[in-house]
């Protein structure tokens, strides 16, 4: 009788396989998961962020171009405001005049 050989050799695993069996011995399957559940955690957060971003920037463009619109509304509504009450100044300079001629 001849004693025990070598233990048989398993098949050679596939590229990616490899490196995360020899990991997940190394360092035990908890950590990995943990590992991959941080990954997604951060990716998604990084997408949400930008998300956000686009967001507030087109926030941003809509209330400069409102403020942009008001100032231009309210411009134009005081010149006519302006021009209403000099339009008025006058119309009763004339009937003040009208009524001073009037007076015995």
């Amino acid at each position: 009788m001849t004693g025990p050989g070598a233990p048989p050799s398993a098949a050679p695993l596939p590229g990616w396989l490899g490196p995360v069996v020899t990991l997940t011995t190394q360092v035990g399957v908890p950590t990995v998961f943990a590992g991959i559940l941080l990954w997604f955690v951060l990716t998604q957060v990084g997408a949400a962020m930008e998300r956000m971003q686009r967001a507030e920037d087109e926030r941003t463009r809509s209330v400069a171009a409102m403020q942009t619109a008001v100032l231009e509304t309210l411009d134009h509504l005081g010149v006519r405001f302006e021009a209403a009450i000099n339009e008025n100044i006058q119309a009763n300079r004339e009937l003040a005049a009208a009524a001073a001629a009037r007076r015995p």
